[in-house]
């Protein structure tokens, strides 16, 4: 795998564009407390500005995925107590002039990427897939991982997952007067993800409004991809801005056999080669008043709920269906205005949000008690819990960012 599907990230439908003041949030995530006091004042945060120091950090997965089954109130059926979960195709980067904390001395940029993190069953552990770069030392060539099949006890299959991280740090990056470029890097890939084999729920399949084979998935994610890019760039007067770039693919995604079978089955609207990016966000930070901007695009999706008709799944899209007892809720965040901080100085631009996430619930109806949950899963694809640029007042200029390069 490289990295030159990032090339085709600036190929894309109308853009939305957000200036200092406005917002979103979907393919980012969340601000620290002191960026969004940032936002507040105006002024900047995070690193020590007086010093010229800068800061770049982003965070992302693929696909994330939680099943919880059990009951509080006694049930006409004997339903065990289940909690597991994972997160697919993980990824992390950070650009730090003042280095990047819990690395050596001297380490400035860090990327780190990861199959999948996987808990359950009173264990929690990483799956040993993973791959991290780190800077300076600055490494000639990109570090690699992939795995052809992955199985999770549980929560089912992982198939064909590779990555790419790459971590830079030199003059022509940090210091007033340089070209600029990457400073981090990061791709990960991901084949068909088969999520919740029936014959793991036990007694709940009884309770399932639509009979599966064993062996079937309740749900079933499609081949995507995650992208992640954080640099700097030169401005007229020498020095540099900084931006953090993100873009990825919402697959095809299947509930319960597919609306064919009479589930859920949700997809890309229009045409799709299957392979080029359809989400894109990018932060830009250049330490000058207005220089703080958000530039973003959220696909389109379709949604089919067995036989019934088409339903249009645009970003802020937020509905409940019902499939005889089982509920299925849909949520496609869009940018959250309380969640972007995008400094009126030019300092600070960050963002947060969700992607898309689906909630599928069982339950059963009690005596005097009620409707009980007795089974729920929950799906998450392509989020970034964190993604944040920050520069001085004026822009990169050198200083310590300069003198830590030399000294290495």
């Amino acid at each position: 795998m490289t990295l030159e599907a990032t090339d085709r990230r600036r190929v894309r439908r109308g853009a939305v564009k957000v200036a200092a003041g406005v917002a979103g949030a979907a393919l980012a995530c969340s601000a620290a407390g002191l960026q969004a006091q940032a936002a507040e004042s105006g002024q900047p945060s995070g690193p020590d500005q007086r010093s010229g120091e800068f800061r770049i950090a982003a965070d992302g997965y693929y696909a994330t995925a939680q099943v919880r089954t059990g009951a509080q109130a006694p049930l006409p059926v004997q339903v065990p107590e289940l909690d597991a979960h994972v997160t697919v195709g993980q990824i992390e980067s950070e650009a730090n002039s003042a280095g990047v904390e819990g690395e050596d001395e001297g380490v400035f940029s860090r990327a780190f990427g990861t199959i999948a993190s996987i808990g359950g069953a009173g264990a929690e552990f990483d799956v040993p897939y993973l791959v991290e770069q780190v800077a300076l030392p600055e490494e000639a060539e990109s570090a690699t991982y992939g795995l052809h099949e992955l199985e999770v006890p549980i929560l089912g299959n992982l198939d064909a997952i590779s990555g790419e991280v790459k971590a830079n740090w030199n003059d022509d990056l940090v210091t007033e007067g340089g070209e600029g470029g990457v400073l981090t890097s990061l791709y990960s890939g991901v084949g068909e993800v088969d999520l919740i084999d029936v014959a793991d729920l036990g007694a709940v399949t009884e309770l399932l409004p639509i009979e599966l084979p064993v062996g079937s998935p309740v749900v079933t994610v499609g081949a995507g991809q995650l992208l992640q890019e954080t640099g700097t760039f030169p401005k007229e007067d020498g020095s540099l801005g900084a931006y953090a770039e993100v873009s990825g693919r919402f697959a095809d995604l299947s509930v319960l056999g597919g609306a064919a079978n009479g589930g859920i089955s949700l997809g890309f609207a229009g045409a799709d080669d299957g392979e080029t990016p359809n989400a894109w966000g990018r932060l830009e930070a250049n330490g000058e008043p207005g220089g703080a901007a958000f530039d973003y695009e959220l696909p389109a999706l379709e949604l089919h709920v067995g036989d019934n008709d088409v339903v249009h799944v645009e970003p802020g899209f937020d509905e409940t269906f019902d499939l005889g007892g089982l509920s299925v809720n849909l949520n496609f965040a869009d940018y959250r205005d309380s969640d972007t901080v995008l400094a009126e100085d030019g300092t600070v631009a960050s963002a947060s949000g969700g992607g898309l996430s689906v909630r599928v619930t069982v339950s059963v109806p009690v005596p005097v008690v009620g409707d009980v949950e007795v089974a729920s899963a929950e799906v998450g694809l392509l989020s970034f819990p964190e993604l944040s640029v920050e520069v001085p007042q004026g822009g990169i200029t050198g200083g310590a960012a300069a003198e830590a390069a030399r000294s290495l």
